[in-house]
């Protein structure tokens, strides 16, 4: 069984002890970086899960998997649309 893996954001080998693929722990070496345990054939590793600020409460908000720019993401009674540019999400 795997024990650790390696940070995306840091580099550094983060703990995995007890956790299955799905699972979702924050990096303790980075701050506000969630990561989920992902499983690539025979490999696993772990993957950002993505987050944006919300424009119009500031709660940070978790990019749904799978989303691209142009969908639409809700917060606060509020419907707002993905953006990515220079590597980064937003909401507009």
């Amino acid at each position: 069984m795997l024990k650790e893996l390696v940070c995306p954001g840091c580099g550094e080998k983060t703990s995995i002890d007890g956790l299955a693929v799905g699972d979702r722990i924050d990096c303790p070496s980075c701050a506000n970086l969630t990561l989920r345990v992902r499983k690539q054939g025979a490999e696993h590793r772990l993957e950002e899960i993505f987050k944006v600020s919300c424009p119009s409460c500031d709660r940070l908000v978790e990019v749904p998997e799978g989303a691209a720019a142009g969908d639409p993401v809700s917060c606060c009674g509020k419907q707002f649309f993905l953006t990515y540019e220079f590597g980064a999400y937003a909401l507009k």
